[in-house]
């Protein structure tokens, strides 16, 4: 579930937790980032043991941890474990958790048991040993300060003696465990739009979200709870069908609990935005049918959405045709705020509802990626709007 929410102001290193709970808040980190030909990890001091003489007997210093277990020997080279034989079996363990930053730079030899690609081999702790079965999390890709950090992978332990190599990682999201997206998990709600040259889909995949198109056909179930939670964000899109009240109930309930939701319309000029509005009953903030389409441009409103790359000037005005207004209610309009304008009619609107966070915008222009994909300003909103609706945490520092 999240609750006070921090906004982004820079370059933020994400993690994508596995279970499905909303994290607090973005945690705003600006990195100073120097160019170094190795990484000396300045961060907490990792605790725990440098040998196995520092345990109680019975254990061993394996993964800088006294654990119960056989002795390893050199499992890596000798960095943790002293040769010798105690009874036992070694613990599966997050090894991990050892990190205390991220490299962005590529070092000669790779570091063990932090689940890190420090030599930029696309390897993760190869030659570290490990006992078979046993799992680590593992975070793969070539360093690249200019891109946050998405989702912890996991690897597993292979070989059939006693110790073994750890396979690859996987699990970590597109790209390699580095994305622009944090690797969020997108459902895109409804048929793609208008434009025949629009890959909407597959640009967000290209930023290194999770997208998956569904409820594309008129034919679509009924909209269930345990679906919405298998996303981090919903984005609608343009709707096949009309929603019942209770499947607009289901959809509320999973926004106030934590969901993260963006709802475009103007599909085929409104005529058949009354689907969105259908689906949208329970939630309160909908869009205007009876006045009809607006045109625009639509001029952007200071907000954690349509901020530019300084965090404080607003982006230009956005491209809005054959769009709809939006309509807040009273009781939701302290929250629910303007961020996109035509004159004095509101067209966009964002802002919290319970533990969640809704963004309405009347036009779906913004989704045609074959127009705007070497427009700057576009790329800026997308990234402002994914990032506030579905904010992830800072999971380390980047090494200095």
């Amino acid at each position: 579930m999240r609750g006070k929410h921090g906004e982004r102001v820079a370059t933020i290193v994400y993690h994508r937790p596995m279970s499905h709970s909303r994290l607090a808040c973005i945690a705003s980190v600006v990195f100073s980032l120097v160019s170094i030909a190795g990484c000396e990890c300045a961060g907490p001091v990792r605790p725990g043991c440098a040998s196995t003489s520092e345990c109680a007997t019975g254990q061993v210093c394996l993964d800088r941890r006294c654990q119960a277990g056989t002795d390893a020997g050199d499992m890596d080279g000798g960095s943790d474990v002293d040769a010798g034989e105690t009874d036992g079996a070694i613990v599966p363990r997050d090894t991990s958790f050892d990190a205390a930053c991220i490299p962005i730079t590529c070092a000669a030899d790779e570091v063990c048991f932090d689940g890190i690609d420090e030599d930029c081999d696309d390897m993760v702790d190869e030659g570290c040993g490990c006992v078979p079965g046993s799992t680590a999390r593992c975070l793969p890709g070539r360093p690249d300060p200019s891109t946050p950090r998405c989702s912890w992978g996991e690897m597993t332990c292979v070989g059939s003696g006693e110790f073994g190599d750890w396979g690859p990682c996987t699990g970590s999201g597109v790209d390699g465990g580095a994305s622009l997206y944090g690797c969020r998990r997108i459902g895109i709600m409804g048929a793609p739009g208008a434009n025949p040259s629009s890959n909407f889909q597959g640009w967000l995949e290209m930023q290194g979200a999770i997208a998956t198109r569904f409820h594309d056909s008129a034919a679509a179930p009924a909209l269930r709870r345990d679906e919405l939670e298998t996303f981090d964000l919903v984005i609608v899109d343009w709707l096949q069908r009309t929603y019942t009240a209770e499947e607009s109930d289901t959809l509320a309930s999973w926004v106030r609990a934590g969901g993260g939701l963006l709802v475009m319309t103007g599909h085929d000029s409104g005529a058949t935005a009354d689907r969105h509005v259908s689906l949208l009953v329970s939630l309160g903030p909908t869009f205007d049918l009876a006045a009809g389409p607006i045109n625009g441009p639509a001029v952007l409103v200071a907000h954690p959405t349509t901020l530019d790359t300084d965090g404080i000037s607003v982006l230009p005005p956005i491209t809005f045709y054959g769009g709809l207004r939006v309509i807040v209610p009273a009781a939701l309009s302290a929250d629910v705020v303007p961020m996109a304008m035509i004159g004095t009619e509101v067209v966009g609107a964002a802002g919290p509802i319970g533990e969640g966070r809704v963004l309405l915008f009347g036009d779906e222009w913004i989704e045609f990626d074959s127009e705007w994909s070497t427009m700057p300003p576009i790329l800026q909103f997308w990234q402002n709007a994914v990032s506030w609706i579905a904010p992830d945490e800072a999971v380390l520092p980047a090494c200095p």
